[in-house]
């Protein structure tokens, strides 16, 4: 198993660096084309990621894979994930995919006929994180817009605190929030959270405040549902693909 499932995803850092950066990068990929996608991430862009973290251009960079579930409409189907140790670094990261200086081949001839439709780039702040250094897999993204941002993240705060004892008995293997950085507005909700598992029925129980939820109070989720008014804005669970070592 690759190194990177040990650390699911670029957020999985730890509450001492909190203030990472990192950009969710989505792409729509079409049913026919996934498979041949998936062999260019894994045997080009991987390498290529893993030269620019030790060139220091970036910190990590996965690919996510959508579980399948949600309208038709719906046109997130992978996510790439790209990590920064700062403002500094992302911004002077280069076009390190770039596949001709490596390979000697240009990115559209790798590729195919694969049609790569983006759907937009969203940069985030990690507020707090938790890693357990355990295998993980599967991790949901959850988006909210609350009515009071302070009070959300100290309560947010709290909750993770009280669940952290129960991270590995039930299967997390990672967690965290952030707040967007850009684009901001009334469109885009400004709280990110994600949950890391080691399998895919454990994502699911967690979406059903099992997991390791089953330990929080109560009254935690009543208050939390009360900053939250309208819930969550939007619950999806990816799949790790490849990633940085």
């Amino acid at each position: 198993m690759n190194k990177f499932f040990l650390i699911l995803l670029f957020l999985m850092v730890g509450f001492l660096q909190a203030q990472t950066i990192f950009q969710l990068q989505v792409v729509n990929i079409n049913t026919e084309d996934s498979e041949r996608f998936e062999m260019v991430e894994k045997n080009y862009a991987t390498p290529l990621a893993n030269q620019a973290k030790k060139n220091g251009q970036i910190q990590d960079w996965y690919l996510m894979r959508k579980v399948n579930g949600g309208k038709a409409s719906d046109q997130i189907t992978y996510i790439w994930v790209h990590v920064y140790k700062g403002i500094n670094q992302m911004l002077n990261a280069g076009s390190w995919w770039d596949t001709q200086s490596k390979f000697g081949v240009p990115s559209e001839v790798i590729y195919g006929s694969v049609e790569r439709n983006p759907y937009g780039n969203f940069t985030y702040k990690t507020e707090k994180s938790f890693d357990t250094d355990r295998s993980g897999k599967y991790v949901i993204f959850n988006w909210a817009k609350p009515s009071n941002m302070p009070a959300t993240l100290n309560l947010a705060n709290e909750i993770s605190d009280s669940f952290k004892s129960n991270m590995k008995k039930s299967g997390m293997t990672s967690w965290g929030m952030a707040t967007r950085v850009y684009p901001q507005g009334e469109d885009f909700a400004p709280l990110f959270f994600w949950d890391g598992y080691e399998n895919l029925d454990q994502a699911l129980e967690h979406l059903m405040n099992k997991a390791v939820l089953e330990v929080v109070k109560p009254e935690m989720f009543e208050k939390l549902f009360a900053l939250l008014p309208n819930g969550f804005s939007n619950r999806i669970i990816m799949e790790a693909i490849t990633g940085t070592d």
